[in-house]
């Protein structure tokens, strides 16, 4: 029986790119691009000259079966993947709320890849491998709170795995070695693994080297030096103003508040419901959009001077929110100002 694999070639919280592998021959390869709860798109591309028109249809099935099982898993709403062997051969389609699959043969008619064909302009390649070294970063696990990856190096042989731990803003872990590594070839590990996070919403990474259980190095950065040594306060001064907080229901002990930005025509983002009944006050802003990190730190601290206007407290812990979903959780501890 022939030998069949999809190979991860790379893999982000995005997205994922596939090597096709059929009776141990590399046969094409796979591009997906996704948002959980919204949209998968991609490509597949067979090479036609390793795969023969026998083998074809089976390897088709398998990929289909692929798409299909990560469509379910990310539950979202639209799937149109486009298939190649030579010209455009196929596209798989899923729509709406359907759960079912189609094979829409090509009629001559590309219309139907026009409305999302700008979504396939751009492949996922892995954008922070190294000049020099040829390190690639590739996501091998993902969940709450953690991820785990692997460093391979220009031959695509394996160096080093990483496990990490999210907590809030703080990304802590452990990168493991096959061998003793130099320098240069740590900064490059501790780089790629910076570089996979929004700068924004980390304030600081603690990475700890090893090599057959033996420390090699940590490297430790805070939030000043991920942007830069940008000063945070000059940056939220200038962004104040986008931003409106206005009370629009008071019931005694819980309030509501919009939050308005300018700048997107002074449309409501979201809605912050904080509970006033103690001093230690709690509650959550529902973004319509995440923005980014900077922004909703932004919007609790403007949200805490109108909370000044009505109580005095301790301490304000916000969970920021997006469709229902936790994305963050600050602390304030504050004296409060008249």
């Amino acid at each position: 029986m022939a030998q069949w694999l999809l190979r991860p070639d790379l893999k982000t919280s995005g997205g994922e790119t596939l090597d096709i592998v059929y009776d141990d021959r590399y046969v094409g390869n796979m591009t997906l691009v996704y948002r959980e709860n919204d949209r998968l798109t991609g490509a597949v591309q067979l090479e036609a000259e390793e795969l023969d028109e026998e083998s074809k249809p089976l390897v088709l099935d398998r990929v289909q079966r692929h798409v299909e099982a990560l469509a379910e898993a990310l539950s979202v709403q639209a799937c149109d993947v486009i298939v190649t062997y030579a010209p455009y051969e196929r596209v798989i389609v899923k729509l709406g709320q359907e759960n079912d699959f189609d094979w829409v043969e090509d009629d001559g008619e590309l219309s139907a890849m026009d409305s999302y064909q700008d979504d396939l302009t751009e492949t996922i390649y892995a954008d922070d491998e190294s000049e020099g070294l040829g390190f690639e970063l590739i996501i091998v696990h993902e969940e709450r709170g953690r991820v785990e990856y692997q460093i391979y190096d220009r031959h695509q042989d394996l160096v080093a795995e990483a496990l990490l731990s999210i907590r809030g803003r703080d990304v802590s872990g452990t990168v493991d070695w096959v061998y003793d590594p130099v320098e240069e070839e740590i900064d490059e590990a501790a780089r790629l693994i910076v570089n996979d996070f929004d700068e924004h919403d980390v304030e600081s990474f603690q990475l700890v080297m090893m090599f057959e259980e033996e420390l090699v190095d940590s490297i430790e950065l805070k939030r000043n030096d991920l942007l830069g040594q940008e000063e945070d306060e000059a940056m939220f001064e200038g962004d104040r103003d986008d931003y409106n907080i206005v009370l629009v229901r008071d019931d005694g002990d819980v309030l509501t508040y919009e939050i308005y930005q300018q700048s997107r025509g002074g449309l409501p983002i979201g809605t912050a419901t904080v509970d006033i009944s103690h001093r230690q006050l709690t509650g959550f802003i529902d973004f319509r959009e995440p923005g980014g990190a900077d922004d909703r730190e932004l919007i609790a601290m403007l949200l805490m001077e109108e909370l000044d206007k009505e109580k005095d407290y301790d301490s304000f812990n916000v969970t920021m929110m997006v469709k229902n979903e936790p994305i963050d959780e600050i602390l304030f501890e504050t004296e409060p100002v008249h």
